[in-house]
Parts: structure tokens; sequence; C-alpha cells
């Protein structure tokens, strides 16, 4: 077995991509979970996500191929995805709604509202269910009642395939220091380059040079406060003065909240707001936009409202 890693990394070699990642450093809580994978204490689909999050927080590069860009993967069976719907208009300075048209390789039409930024650039989240046809989708619409510039996408069935069985020893290796973690990278790199292993390019960064995040409680009780905290950073440094939109969503695309703000000297936004006593007990969606009028970045937070038995209109498991 070893003989073949050996085989592959002088592949690796002479191909460029092994001194590519010679320093390469992945997190602890990436190794353990590579460790888990390894003795099968967790599933595939697992192991993927933590690949993926390599490749969102850009330790790994996707290698480029046909496949590589502005495609997506339907999600399984009673499952739904997210996908990010991007582009610009070429407006700067100014913020509306761009109005889009999706044209779905069946024929069939979605219409998207999408906020756009002080940068010019707009975002907004369509969700995906497993029946979605496969195939390329066309996004068409209009700003300001001009017409901005026709972009598609890609839906393609579930590309998580098997993953073969050497890797497990290079993820196992890896999380006992036996290997480097570059030498990791590269095996990586080789599945993803040779189309062994498939991965959902998750997130298109042509625009994004901000980095996001937020913080809140994964459950609140109806009746209390939601405080979220959303830090803005460039990668090391934070950003103060970006402006935050945030918009709360449910499933049905219903806006519940919006709000509006900048960040301080330590590059934070925080906004509260209290859960209405009777709302329906179920998975909210805050939607999050950052612009510093030259990047932006968005970023989806969710969270459940949940409710206790006896309470009205509370159903009870």
């Amino acid at each position: 077995m070893k003989s073949l890693i050996v085989l592959i990394w002088f592949i690796l070699i002479i191909t460029g991509i092994y001194n590519a990642n010679s320093d390469v450093l992945i997190s602890s809580w990436i190794k353990e979970t590579a460790r888990l994978w390894s003795e099968q204490k967790i599933d595939d689909t697992i192991f993927i996500q933590s690949i993926q999050y390599l490749i969102e927080s850009q330790v790994i590069q996707m290698p480029q191929t046909e496949s590589s860009d502005h495609v997506y993967f339907l999600p399984k069976y009673e499952q739904t995805a997210f996908i990010t719907i991007s582009g610009t208009t070429g407006d700067f300075k100014k913020t509306n709604n761009a109005f889009l048209t999706i044209i779905r390789p069946d024929g069939k039409i979605l219409e998207l509202k999408a906020a756009v930024l002080e940068s010019g650039v707009y975002q907004t989240i369509l969700m995906l269910n497993h029946d979605f046809p496969s195939g390329t989708y066309k996004v068409a619409g209009t700003y300001n009642g001009i017409a901005i510039p026709i972009s598609y996408f890609i839906l393609k069935e579930s590309a998580l395939t098997k993953i073969p069985s050497w890797f497990k020893n290079n993820a196992k290796w890896m999380a006992h220091g036996d290997i480097s973690d570059g030498d990791f990278v590269s095996g990586l790199q080789y599945l993803i380059s040779k189309k062994i292993l498939q991965i959902e390019n998750i997130s298109q960064k042509v625009y994004q040079k901000l980095y996001i995040d937020a913080e809140g409680k994964s459950q609140v009780r109806r009746g209390t406060m939601q405080s979220i905290i959303v830090t803005v950073t460039n990668g090391q440094e934070p950003i103060a003065n970006a402006t935050v939109l945030a918009h709360v969503e449910d499933y049905g695309e219903n806006k519940l909240k919006d709000f509006r703000g900048n960040t301080n000297s330590n590059g934070n936004y925080e906004f509260s707001w209290e859960i209405d006593k009777y709302a329906k007990a179920e998975t909210l969606l805050v939607f999050v936009d950052v612009t510093d009028g030259f990047s932006s970045a968005s970023l989806m937070y969710s969270f459940e409202v949940t409710c206790h038995c006896g309470e009205q209109d509370c159903e009870c498991r």
C-alpha cells in the first residue's frame, strides 16, 4: 500500500502539485475529523464537509477543471441546500434591489429579488430541493429598469463518490503527524484534478475580499431575545465602519426583520430583537451582506425558534 502512496507522491512532484503545498497548515479540528473518518467513526459526508471548509477558507486551492466553476450539486432526497447567486450591476455607491429571472432546464421560471450593495455587487440565496432538474440554469434580470449581464450555473447529481481506501491511510497518517499537512493536501488535489473525487465549489470569491462571521444563539425560545454579532475582517485585521445589511426570513421567504449599521473599531456590529411570543416554532434564516464600498461578502446564519409543551400553538413531540 505504501508503495502506491510513494508512486502518487512521485506523480505529484513531477506535476508541481506537491511543492506548492509545502507550507500548508491544517487546523487541529480538521485533523481530528480526518482521524475519526479514517477509523470509520464518521461517514464520508461529514469528512467531505471538512474538505469543503478547507476550500472555502482557501487552505486548499481547488484545481481548475471544467466542472469547478459555477457548478453545484443537488442535495439528497428530502434534504435542501443553499447556493449564492451573485453578479455586478456596474453602478457604484447606489443601493437598491435587482430583480432576477432564473430559467431552469425544464423551462420553469424562478423569480428572485437580490439586494445590491454599494460596491455594485448583488447577491441572493437560492434554496435547492432534491427534485430540481440537473442541467444549465440561466440567470437574467434588471436593475433600475436596465438589463444586467446574463450569467449561468450548472446543477449536477450528487458528486459524492466512493473515496479510495488508500486516502484513508493518508488521513490517518496526517492526523498522527506521520506525513505533513502539505502531503495530505497534495493527495487530495490529485484526487480532485483526476476527477476521482468531485468536491462542490461552494463559494464564488470573485469580488470577495472581506470575511464575515456571525455568532448568536442556535435555539431561541419564543418571547425571548436573539442577539447576533457580525464580525468583519480582511482575513487578518478587523474592518471598521463597514456597512452591514441583515434581514431575517422564514423558509417561505417572508421577511420578518431588517437591520442596517456599521462595524465598530473591532470590526463588530451587533443587532438584537425579541421573538414574538406567539411565533411559529421553525427555522429562521438571517442573510447578512457586508460592504466597505469597494468589496463585499455575504453570509447566511440559521437558528431554531422553540417553544415549550403546553404553550399556545406549540406542537409537542
